[in-house]
């Protein structure tokens, strides 16, 4: 039985601290290889400013580099946002596998926002990965690998490049690339 990593988020642009998460799971912890998961439609509101195509796109991008090891999918098309209807779609697609969920830290303080969060984490056991800025309580019921990751915001991105500011460093090259080629997030100053 393969087991697989499920990394979901808005990748509202997929940015250097996506990278080194995927990178650093896929060496760091015990799976056969990890899936990017944008999502169609944010379970909380939060705002996505580049529709969900163009998103699929830069994550393969970004993570392309990763080799056969890592996956960036749709499974999201149309999709709610919820996690747990995706997990359990995945496993009903994919008896074989079993799944694990890569998650921030910063998620900890906002699982209670989340649907079934405790049903979630039955099905798709987290992988919490400390993230700059959020601490990981000792009594922390989840795997936690050890490092920390750079604490960088897709948030403040897109208000950099709105502004036309430099994201040199922030974003892998191609992504940046590919937004300054297609104009993506000229606009979003405010999201």
């Amino acid at each position: 039985m393969a087991t697989i990593a499920l990394y979901g988020g808005s990748f509202n642009p997929p940015h250097a601290g996506h990278m080194l998460a995927a990178a650093y799971v896929l060496q760091a912890a015990p799976v056969d290889g990890l899936w990017v998961l944008p999502v169609f439609r944010h379970a909380l509101d939060k705002a996505l400013t580049v529709g969900f195509d163009d998103r699929v796109q830069l994550c393969r991008l970004a993570f392309g580099w990763l080799g056969d090891g890592v996956q960036v999918r749709d499974d999201e098309r149309g999709g709610n946002g919820r996690t747990l209807d995706l997990v359990r779609r995945l496993h009903q697609v994919h008896p074989g596998h079993h799944f694990r969920l890569v998650l921030g830290s910063d998620i900890l303080h906002e699982r209670h926002r989340w649907h079934c969060f405790d049903d979630l984490a039955r099905l798709a056991p987290p992988l919490l990965l400390r993230r700059g800025g959020f601490d990981v309580p000792d009594d922390c019921p989840y795997d936690v690998l050890p490092i920390s990751l750079p604490d960088v915001r897709s948030r403040d991105l897109r208000t950099r490049l709105a502004a036309r500011q430099s994201v040199a460093g922030l974003l892998p090259l191609s992504v940046e690339r590919a937004i300054v080629a297609s104009g993506l997030y000229l606009q979003a100053a405010s999201l």
